[in-house]
């Protein structure tokens, strides 16, 4: 089958020669001279042309050429000392002119090269037959199987255009090479000043661009976004060296560096910490038959000697989407002594089963030497059977919040949120000073009011109390965590902050140790200001006290009860019996309740009806009041935790040992240039505003270079040796311990969202003016609740009709904030799904 050729027009005053070579798949036929034809049409068909043919058009102008000047520019004649010498004298030529250069052919004689070539990249054309078989055969897959995905080519372009510039070389005996011809003369033009920063030759990730990707991107920072702050850094995007491409290629170099070492790669990283810290780090790993790795456990002794103080209690929940196997992570969470969240140690795994809970929770009996009093999770089923058979004296709780945030998806979202049911539950629910008693009664009538006795999952709920209401609870040692909703959930999305799915393992363990390294910087900062003496409200030497003993946090807390002993306390009754005075303590703000206080006269020992201390460790504002009447002017020792006082750990920690130290060359070498990296800024800093001694200093600093550029021995090297450089480990040669299977566990995938989270997007609701209620609410005129019903009705999860008074529908939650949300700043809690 015949084509006709495209027309191509050519101006007959530059045009001087036109060839026209054809391609018939295997061969060049010969070219067609059309010298001197202005234009060319379908009477070029009388060759014959097949259509699987392709052709090469050549047009030669008559324009000028273009001659680089450069102060650096090569001659005829000029020795260097070896090829690449040479070649690079032509790359800086080549860089500083705005073009660039390659290696081209070379000859050898006995061994040596006696020729060789470097040629513009401009030079020669583009391989057009190997570029048609591909698509040949890319067309032929996707027409002979249905079922074979066709091959997806990346589309490429060439700057090829036959220029003829170049610089030969000969032996000049000794190891040295002479330059035997040198033609400086292209037939294209060369790159703008705004330009070279995209040639090749002027683009390389140097070691401080290699160093700054790999290290923000453990603060989830991505290749792209740490081209944009390099730029404000260096000032200017040319004086990068690299481009975005280059940053995200790098890291796409790293996780292909790593592949399948990386289970070997973290735990030799393991090992190492453990050698360099006196087997005070501890970890522990498993892996199926097949040698993929399917647990790991790990704690450092900071951890270690974190949990030994403040490890009464211990939050356990599961993290998604954190490495790119499907491992579930899994921290475990305490309070420390500020009243912020402190990680113990933590483990990845590839199921959440009983095999796997079981083994994680030995491992951290081994690690701490004693289980928790109080261990708080999800209602994940595996857990309640786990829990009892490994630590079975300790108490096994749910975490409230994500039992409550379960409300509006299980009885509807208009009915929690514009009736008063939340409002009156939540009173019941959240109130610790109820006995078990009477939060039964009160939970009773508020499902009796609305009419729910008989809703199935409330009455599921309900017979988990004992899991999870606080009423439960108010004798029982909580550390702060009683009414505080889902420390784990805080933490989960603190630690999202640093890592991403796609993560290997050793990427992953490089995150999670900036996310530590955060949360113990923020620790040290807190310590800090515990030398500080925050301001007394009241005039009580025991106030004065409370200052020198407890943190600034645990302060705080403390003065809000003294304050309220001072102003909002009252006496009731007064008996002495036996050495021991019994005290009615009636509070101002809890109506028809009295507090009993029983003080021991000569042990100065309290307890109070209302278990604060109890529950959270420091004395109550009845406490107080009850020692003000003894005219004690300082807190009795049996009532300072351990836990809330200033420099805890160090204090009253058992646990001994050192933190890793620098484990490899690497270490040090990363060390040592951030110390290098410091004193340049000090030495920028103080000649910061003299132009005169910034000049000196840039002067110096060149000096320096030279002198230094001699003494490094490696100047040049590979890049799989920067990346093991940069990881701190080199993969072995045998891979011992084989990546993780993929897993697929329930957070895994995109969960469906419930109609509430769809409603609002993943974004706080706002309120808005209703024309028919005239208040700030949650819905409007168009979808008022009783809108359409008759006596301002609407309807509960069962259908049923209940009053409504629309002057009050939707009522804000009346809820203590400080009590009800986490106090802890590091995040907001994820929104929970079933």
């Amino acid at each position: 089958m015949e084509s006709q050729l495209p027309i191509g027009v050519f101006d007959p005053g530059t045009v001087t020669h036109v060839e026209i070579k054809f391609y018939d798949g295997e061969n060049w036929e010969d070219s067609y001279d059309a010298s001197g034809v202005a234009s060319f049409n379908g009477s070029l068909a009388s060759n014959n042309v097949d259509d699987d043919a392709s052709c090469e058009l050549r047009v030669d102008d008559e324009i000028e050429d273009w001659v680089p000047d450069s102060p650096i520019k090569p001659y005829v004649g000029q020795i260097f000392t070896s090829i690449d010498a040479a070649f690079d004298y032509y790359s800086k030529h080549a860089s500083f002119c705005g073009f660039q250069v390659r290696r081209s052919t070379q000859r050898s004689r006995n061994g040596v090269v006696v020729s060789k070539y470097f040629v513009c990249s401009k030079a020669g054309s583009r391989d057009i037959s190997s570029s048609s078989r591909e698509d040949d055969a890319s067309e032929s897959s996707r027409i002979s199987d249905k079922n074979v995905e066709p091959v997806k080519r990346r589309k490429t372009v060439s700057g090829k255009c036959h220029c003829s510039a170049k610089l030969a070389l000969k032996f000049a005996g000794s190891e040295s090479y002479e330059v035997s011809s040198f033609i400086d003369k292209h037939n294209h033009p060369f790159a703008t000043d705004s330009e070279k920063q995209f040639l090749r030759g002027n683009r390389a990730m140097s070691a401080i661009n290699c160093n700054f990707v790999f290290d923000v991107a453990s603060s989830n920072t991505g290749p792209y976004r740490a081209h944009g702050i390099l730029k404000e850094l260096c000032g200017s995007y040319s004086a990068i060296g690299a481009t975005a491409v280059d940053f995200k290629n790098w890291m796409r170099d790293i996780k292909v560096f790593i592949g399948k070492h990386d289970s070997d790669m973290i735990l030799q990283n393991f090992e190492d910490k453990r050698e360099t810290s006196d087997n005070s780090f501890f970890y522990e790993y498993q892996t199926n038959s097949d040698g993929h790795l399917t647990r790991l456990f790990w704690a450092d002794i900071e951890g270690r000697k974190s949990y030994d103080v403040f490890g009464d209690v211990v939050s356990f929940d599961a993290t998604y989407r954190t490495n790119k196997y499907g491992m579930v992570f899994v921290p475990f969470i305490g309070i420390d002594n500020h009243w912020k969240s402190v990680t113990f140690a933590a483990a990845l795994l590839d199921k959440e089963d009983i095999q796997n809970f079981t083994w994680v929770f030995e491992m951290f009996l081994k690690a701490m030497k004693r289980p928790p009093k109080c261990i708080i999770t999800d209602q994940c089923a595996a857990m309640k059977v786990v829990i009892p058979k490994i630590f079975p004296h300790s108490m096994h709780r749910l975490c409230m919040w994500h039992i409550v945030k379960k409300f509006p998806s299980k009885l509807g979202v208009v009915f929690c949120a514009e009736s008063l049911f939340m409002e009156k539950l939540n009173k019941v629910v959240w109130n610790d000073s109820l006995t078990p008693t009477e939060f039964e009664h009160g939970w009773r009538s508020v499902l009796e009011e609305y009419k729910l006795s008989e809703h199935p999952w409330l009455n599921e709920m309900f017979e988990l109390r004992q899991f999870w209401i606080p009423a439960y609870f108010r004798d029982k040692p909580m550390g702060g965590l009683l009414r505080t909703t889902s420390r784990s959930e805080s933490s989960n999305f603190y630690f999202n902050h640093f890592v991403q799915k796609g993560d290997t393992l050793c990427q992953f363990y490089m995150c999670y140790e900036s996310a530590i390294e955060k949360q113990r910087n923020s620790y040290y900062q807190l310590r800090n200001g515990d030398s500080k003496f925050p301001k007394p409200v009241t005039e009580t030497q025991i106030e004065k006290d409370a200052i020198l003993h407890y943190t600034q946090k645990i302060f705080y807390k403390v003065q809000k009860e003294i304050k309220a002993a001072c102003y909002h306390m009252s006496l009731a009754d007064l008996v002495v019996v036996d050495g021991m005075k019994k005290c009615l303590i009636r509070d101002k703000y809890v109506k028809d309740k009295l507090f009993q206080v029983d003080l021991v006269l000569s042990s100065n020992d309290v307890t109070c009806s209302c278990n604060l201390f109890t529950r959270v460790g420091y004395p109550c504002r009845h406490f107080f009041y009850c020692l003000g009447l003894s005219a004690i002017e300082k807190i009795p020792p049996q009532l300072l935790t351990k836990r809330w006082m200033k420099n805890s750990v160090e204090k009253y920690s058992t646990i001994h040992g050192q933190a890793s130290g620098l484990c490899s060359n690497e270490e040090m070498r990363r060390a040592t240039a951030k110390e290098v990296w410091v004193e340049f800024q000090g030495c920028v800093n103080e000649v910061a505003y003299d132009v005169d001694a910034l000049k000196f200093l840039l002067a110096g600093l060149k000096s320096l270079r030279s002198s230094g550029r001699e003494m490094v021995q490696n100047p040049n090297p590979t890049k799989n040796e920067v990346i093991a450089n940069l990881l701190g480990v080199k993969p072995s040669d045998v891979i011992t311990v084989h990546p993780p299977l993929q897993s697929n566990n329930k957070g895994s995938r995109k969960r469906i969202l419930s109609s509430s989270e769809k409603s609002v997007d993943g974004r706080k609701r706002v309120l808005r003016m209703c024309k028919t209620c005239k208040l700030m609410k949650f819905h409007d005129s168009r979808n008022f609740p009783t809108k359409g019903l008759k006596n301002n009705m609407i309807l509960d999860p069962y259908g049923h009709k209940l009053d409504c008074n629309p002057l009050i529908s939707g009522a804000d939650l009346n809820i203590d904030e400080e009590e009800t949300f986490d106090e802890d700043n590091e995040g907001i809690p994820r929104a929970y799904g079933d």
